[in-house]
């Protein structure tokens, strides 16, 4: 049974003509009548009743009209998912991000996709450092990722969307926790806590680059698998910490944020897979300020 079959029925069932059936379907009369008749020999009983001067349903035809236009819709809401889907305006887009620190940007990214696909769905993955969201990427377990830069790209487009600078985290009951900046410098005999080395963090890079920068390697008390934790720990007066300064909005009792006078940048990337093929990612890249190379 086709869907043209079904076509021919239902336009000749509203007509009850087969003449004026067939100039709505821009066919002649004959190949009409030959579709029918084969669609009653594939239902096995007579839809139309033939006169000799008008045509009408028989009970068969009555009861099989109803589910032969929803057939009809079903196939047509078929048809416009599938192009909609194609088009990007349906689906899922898979976003990854590194940590808290990327919740401004993440937020202004989810606020952009709902206004512009609000029928798309963005997935959002994170509990993962940059290095690793990168491999994320090439295995397409992401479709783009928030990551901190540098990473390796290959395979990638890895546009920027913001800078952040490192500040140091405290505990309250540090001598230099009233300070308004300190040079990094003056950590240097401090116990720190900080990102894990085995991880592809690079912020645990940014941050041994910059205690290098100071002159010092830093002492690691301990490490933390997140910002969160990490304040946690310095709270806790394990140690004390630098992270980023979109981090201050984490903050917690015990902990003081002091600015950095040598204070380094980081910056915060939008990146994904050069030859990606999710039709939502174009809607994603645009959210997010950027275009696709």
């Amino acid at each position: 049974m086709e869907l043209r079959q079904l076509n021919a029925f239902v336009v000749v069932a509203e007509e009850l003509h087969f003449g004026r059936a067939a100039v709505r379907l821009s066919v002649s009369g004959p190949p009409l009548s030959q579709q029918i008749r084969r669609l009653e020999r594939e239902v096995g009983t007579p839809l139309f009743a033939r006169h000799t001067r008008h045509v009408a349903l028989t009970p068969a035809g009555e009861a099989f009209l109803p589910p032969a236009r929803r057939a009809l819709a079903a196939a047509g809401d078929a048809t416009t998912a599938a192009r909609r889907a194609a088009q990007g305006r349906t689906g899922t887009a898979r976003l990854g991000f590194a940590g808290s620190s990327s919740y401004q940007q993440l937020r202004e990214i989810a606020q952009r996709f709902r206004a512009t696909v609000p029928d798309a769905r963005l997935s959002l993955v994170t509990g993962r450092f940059s290095g690793e969201l990168a491999e994320d990427l090439r295995a397409d377990r992401v479709d783009a990722a928030l990551i901190r830069t540098p990473v390796d790209d290959i395979g990638l487009v890895v546009r920027e969307v913001a800078r952040q600078r490192l500040v140091a985290a405290l505990p309250v009951e540090h001598p230099l926790a009233d300070r308004e900046q300190i040079g990094l410098a003056e950590l240097c005999a401090d116990a720190f806590v900080s990102y894990p080395a085995q991880r592809m963090a690079v912020m645990r890079g940014a941050v041994d680059a910059a205690c290098l920068h100071a002159g010092f390697h830093p002492r690691i008390e301990q490490e933390a698998p997140d910002t969160h934790t990490l304040l946690s720990l310095v709270s806790a007066g394990v140690g004390v910490g630098l992270v980023l300064d979109a981090a201050s909005e984490l903050l917690m009792p015990g902990v003081a944020v002091v600015e950095l006078a040598d204070a380094r940048v980081v910056p915060l990337a939008l990146a994904w897979k050069r030859d990606g093929s999710n039709p939502v990612l174009p809607a994603l890249l645009s959210s997010a300020g950027v275009a696709d190379a």
